[in-house]
């Protein structure tokens, strides 16, 4: 066989560096379809995290002695539903063991409030049945509400015969809509109150269905020029602005490599 000639190294030299630099460039553009396709996936999640409502006590622990009185601030965080809808009403609805505990009384909180609406409540105090409910709603709906918040106060006070151990006081039964066409999820946490240092849970309750109890006739409350309290909260990040333009610099880079490598 002939040896090769001296353009003929060139040439296999260059078509080589040609199939190194290809094989680069493919590799560098299916990077970029799961970096993007990843971001995709996380906005996606963001998304239908955004469109869910959260109910949370502001101590999930709490230590209480037999016949002592405590206040619980329960909160609501939402950035709202499908299509940018606001909550326009809610159901709150705490459920305990009438044996160790009662709630004396159900305070509305500000967290629905804004301009140019009026908040209509609505309540049930079943202690038989261990049951509260405060229902509030806006009228005008308008844009509704988000954000991060207080939307009841509950006033606890524990039985005085009530024994040592843990009880739990929840929200799962609580409802939240707003002013589009598709429900929301509800997502909650329940306190836990640990009566007279006790550790070990003590019996449940079977607690009757809350559609079954009667609310008192509707109360308005006028409310001031605020917008729903916000507290500091921050929506669920999703896909960026930012990031799309990282991820086209990066493919228009990596074609740019290839075609001046092509035409050397």
């Amino acid at each position: 066989m002939a040896a090769a000639r001296p353009d003929d190294d060139t040439r296999l030299r260059a078509e080589s560096a040609s199939d190194s630099y290809r094989t680069v460039v493919r590799g560098g553009l299916a990077v970029l379809l799961g970096f993007v396709l990843s971001i995709a996936l996380i906005a996606g999640t963001a998304a239908a995290i955004d469109q869910v409502a959260i109910v949370s006590p502001d101590r999930t622990q709490i230590e209480a002695a037999p016949g002592e009185t405590v206040e619980i601030d329960v909160t609501l965080r939402s950035q709202g539903g499908h299509g940018g809808s606001g909550i326009d009403a809610v159901t709150l609805v705490a459920q305990y063991h009438p044996d160790y505990l009662e709630i004396e009384g159900v305070d509305r909180g500000s967290w629905l409030d804004g301009s140019d609406t009026t908040i209509r409540t609505a309540e049930a105090l079943a202690d038989e049945r261990g049951t509260a409910i405060l229902e509030q709603r806006r009228e005008p709906a308008g844009d509704g509400a988000t954000g991060a918040g207080t939307i009841a106060t509950l006033t606890v006070r524990v039985a005085e015969d009530a024994p040592a151990g843990t009880t739990t006081l929840s929200f799962d039964e609580t409802e939240v809509e707003t002013t589009g066409d598709w429900p929301i999820a509800v997502v909650d946490d329940a306190a836990t109150i640990a009566i007279d240092g006790g550790t070990d849970p003590l019996e449940s309750f079977d607690h009757p269905d809350p559609d079954e109890l009667a609310r008192e006739p509707p109360s308005s409350n006028e409310s001031g020029n605020e917008s729903a309290a916000t507290d500091g909260s921050e929506p669920v990040p999703g896909f960026t602005a930012g990031l799309a333009i990282a991820a086209v610099t990066l493919g228009t880079a990596l074609l740019a490599v290839a075609a001046d490598r092509r035409g050397r």
